[in-house]
């Protein structure tokens, strides 16, 4: 009945969550990715927030377009240039700064994921988990919309991490052992 599979569930959620995982390169490289990420994102964030309240992302815009003489014609780093600077300078005050904001929230996210993973922490690697497989529809939707290399990478390593993390470390497919069967030892 439903009683019974609630008690099983949450002693599944018990066990597993209880486990300490084991140190391998791939959880090393996972650290080190989300770690970057982290850096990147929060500085970026405060970069941003920082710009907006004095102006700066404007003044830059209007530098760049006018030292630069940025047109279609222009070499491809210039177009990119004047593409993210205008499309962000056009998004006024509030939506800078909660792109801003949103930046440094997803970079704690990837910190609260790193620090999980060096703790050794089964429900990091959940959390990367989920965290990962959320943005993968994103990814595949901005790759057909806009594709480059650099966004294709990012979506290969995000398989590559969801596919390690479900196969390699059987997340979702062991069980806890039987009552009264021995336990194996948790990783040093």
């Amino acid at each position: 009945d439903l009683m019974d599979w609630v008690r099983a569930a949450a002693g599944w959620v018990r066990w597993e969550f209880s486990r300490r995982i084991e140190m391998t390169l791939g959880v090393k490289l996972i650290i080190l990715d989300r770690s970057v990420k982290t850096v990147v994102l929060v500085l970026g964030g405060i970069a941003l927030i920082v710009a907006t309240r004095s102006g700066f992302l404007d003044q830059l815009a209007l530098n760049v377009q006018r030292q630069l003489d940025l047109n279609a014609g222009n070499r491809l780093w210039l177009r990119l240039v004047h593409s993210v600077l205008g499309a962000f300078g056009s998004l006024g005050r509030t939506g800078q700064y909660a792109i801003g904001v949103a930046a440094i929230v997803y970079g704690l996210l990837e910190a609260f994921e790193a620090v999980g993973l060096l703790l050794r922490r089964r429900w990091a690697e959940y959390l990367v988990l989920l965290a990962t497989l959320a943005f993968i529809p994103v990814e595949i939707a901005e790759i057909i919309s806009r594709p480059t290399p650099l966004k294709a990478l990012a979506l290969l390593i995000n398989i590559a991490i969801v596919a390690y993390l479900v196969y390699r470390k059987r997340l979702f497919l062991e069980r806890p052992p039987a009552p009264g069967a021995e336990q194996p030892p948790l990783p040093a």
